[in-house]
């Protein structure tokens, strides 16, 4: 016998039947089909169903509830659905399937495949949208949530030690990575992480991420890494000495060695020449080597262009060539170079960035900072040279594509072509991008940054104004689900698909989870820090959302996003009963982008809410004479997903004019 239904508990409660979804009536009842789905098919005892959620009522009154509610799930399952013996109520398993079962069964396989399937299942806290206030449900919700945490952490970090065997160090990342999201306590995860990195050539960056984890370790258990984990970085920093023990200086560098260099067709790719130390202290030699070393590192986590390894890097170091000459050497377009200064306790740092067939300069800027920690210093300026280097090089390969003639366009080449479009905040400009992306893809089917960028565009064209059918949405969530698994360090394709599973799907938490991965993976990336802002200031994480955003405009203050995540910003002002904040920051909002429509909006609910209630109509006026929108359109936009704050927004919009 077919079952009749599908369960879904690994995340929010979805009740699937024939003919779609099926809804409950309360909150209560779903958490009573989820405990006895769980313990399917053992009966349980009325009294102990009845204690559980009802346990601070009357006894008369909780068991008179109970049968109104297995009454309730009778009609809306079939009378088939429930087994009754006197005291004892269990579910029918050959009418309803249910997935930790299932997740359960994977688990314990334990194949690459089956652990992999299993992973996929765990789509967030178990029955995360259920809350009953009754001590004994509290308890037993707590114990399964734990439990099956855990085994999802199981099947993650065994997936990616599978991986590592199998050769896929990508993979194994990308599980690693997910498992850390989960709890960051688990050292198995952070080991995984570490061997992935070092199986993908990245030592160095495993050995730092190390120090991370010692960090993490002392500041929320004050303990160490435990002998397992010890053990791994004593291997890997053996590795990385045989590796730095080959002399600079017996590197070959008089022929060229752009051949072996180019291993991506189109891509744009760059060097990061030695930093010069311009003090009078030779002590300052390793902080300009660490600052390169940082970037180099830093500029490794874009995937839109191809960065020179170290070793290769520092054979220029005090040899006198020019750009150009070092550009033929490598087979590069772009070379990064800079100077370090110290004064007293400050530190000055000048970088430019050049593009080397041309010997022009595409970018220059000077950093300023006081000393206070070396480290963080160096960590300082390296995330802030690479956020910057990614958006000039993505200008001046714009520039390029736009100068080539019709006929000689590659996919690569129309893909940049519809960057300013879809980076520019209009209606008009989504729908270009759309078509010039499909046409990109159309050549191209394999390339993350496409995919990405399309699913992004089609999310962003229903709050435009652009149309957006619903099959669109669900095609960006595939698109952008296709881009990580083409490329699973790739932080833009896991940020844009994060906004997807938390937009179109509603799945907050696994949206969350792959943001936070983008995080991870490139700290460098403003996009990344701007779509998990966004992301919590939608989701009500409001302070975490403001941090955020500060972080992606402190990253790339000039950023074209610029408009979006300053109307993050207002947003979370709002709802955290901040509206003078709120309206600097949506008045910035407008200033950067004056077709934001939703900046717009949000100042007149800042300006409400700060009492100023003429401007705020003012605002409406003009805003309704370029695109009106109603009350009934912001609620389906539901830019909050909290219902409190949600009202709120309605109401201060009400006040200002906006109709129904």
């Amino acid at each position: 016998m077919c079952p009749k239904f599908n369960l879904s508990l690994l995340g929010r409660v979805v009740l699937t039947g024939p003919n779609g979804v099926v809804g409950l009536p309360n909150k209560k009842l779903s958490g009573l089909l989820a405990y006895l789905a769980c313990t399917a098919p053992e009966p349980q005892p009325r009294e102990k169903l009845s204690t559980l959620f009802w346990g601070s009522y009357f006894d008369a009154q909780a068991r008179q509830n109970l049968r109104q509610s297995l009454f309730k799930l009778r009609q809306i399952l079939g009378r088939d659905a429930l087994k009754s013996d006197g005291e004892f109520v269990s579910l029918n398993t050959t009418v309803i399937l249910c997935d930790i079962s299932r997740f359960e069964a994977l688990v314990r396989e334990g194949g690459r495949d089956a652990l992999g399937e299993a992973a996929d299942l765990y789509r967030g806290r178990f029955v995360d949208d259920i809350g009953v206030s009754e001590e004994g449900w509290s308890d037993w919700l707590a114990g399964e949530r734990q439990r099956f945490q855990e085994l999802a952490l199981t099947a993650m970090v065994g997936l990616g030690e599978k991986e590592l065997v199998a050769g896929r160090a990508d993979h194994a990342l990308k599980a690693g990575h997910r498992a850390s999201a989960l709890n960051n306590m688990r050292e198995d995860a952070h080991r995984l992480i570490m061997q992935a990195l070092s199986a993908t050539g990245r030592k160095a960056e495993a050995l730092k991420y190390y120090q991370e984890v010692v960090g993490l370790l002392k500041r929320e258990l004050n303990t160490e890494p435990d002998e397992a984990t010890r053990a791994l970085v004593a291997e890997l920093r053996r590795a990385q000495t045989l590796i730095e023990s080959v002399a600079v200086s017996e590197i070959e560098i008089s022929t060229p060695l752009a051949p072996a260099l180019m291993m991506v067709a189109d891509q744009p790719s760059i060097v990061v020449l030695p930093f010069r130390n311009m003090s009078d202290d030779p002590e300052q030699e390793y902080f300009a080597d660490g600052v390169t070393e940082d970037i180099i590192t830093a500029l490794s986590r874009f995937r839109e262009f191809v960065v020179i390894a170290r070793g290769s890097s520092f054979a220029f170091k005090d040899r006198r060539l020019t750009s150009r000459q070092i550009a033929q050497q490598l087979g590069v377009q772009y070379v990064l170079s800079g100077n370090i200064r110290k004064a007293g306790n400050r530190i000055r740092v000048s970088a430019e960035l050049t593009h080397a067939r041309d010997e022009v300069q595409v970018w220059s800027d000077r950093y300023d900072r006081a000393i206070v920690d070396v480290f963080d210093l160096q960590d300082d300026i390296s995330a802030s040279v690479a956020a910057v280097i990614d958006p000039a090089v993505r200008s001046a390969e714009v520039e390029r594509a736009r100068r080539k003639p019709l006929s000689d366009l590659s996919a690569y080449d129309i893909y940049l072509r519809a960057l300013p479009h879809l980076w520019n905040g209009t209606r008009d400009g989504i729908t270009r991008a759309i078509v010039l992306l499909r046409q990109s893809l159309n050549r191209d089917q394999l390339r993350p940054a496409t995919l990405a960028s399309l699913a992004w565009a089609l999310v962003m064209a229903s709050p435009l104004g652009a149309a957006a059918l619903p099959e669109t949405l669900v095609e960006a969530v595939v698109l952008a689900r296709r881009a990580v698994e083409q490329d699973g360090a790739d932080a833009f394709a896991h940020a844009v698909y994060g906004f997807t599973l938390f937009g179109p799907v509603g799945n907050n938490d696994q949206g969350r989870i792959h943001c936070k991965e983008a995080v991870r993976l490139n700290p460098s990336s403003a996009f990344a820090w701007g779509i998990l802002g966004m992301i919590d200031s939608m989701g009500g994480d409001y302070e975490h959302a403001v941090t955020c955003l500060h972080r992606s405009i402190a990253l790339s203050p000039y950023d074209n996003m610029l408009h979006f995540w300053m109307t993050g910003l207002a947003a979370s002002c709002f709802a955290l009963g901040r509206p003078e904040d709120g309206v600097l920051w949506a008045r910035n909002s407008i200033q950067q982008n004056p077709a934001n429509g939703t900046g717009h909006r949000m100042l007149v609910a800042n300006l409400v809410a700060a009492r100023r209630l003429e401007e705020a109509r003012d605002v409406t006026r003009q805003r309704d004479a370029v695109q009106k929108t109603t009350i009934a359109e912001l609620r389906a936009m539901r830019f909050f997903k909290q219902d409190d704050d949600l009202e709120r927004y309605l109401s201060a919009q009400r006040e200002a004019g906006v109709t129904a």
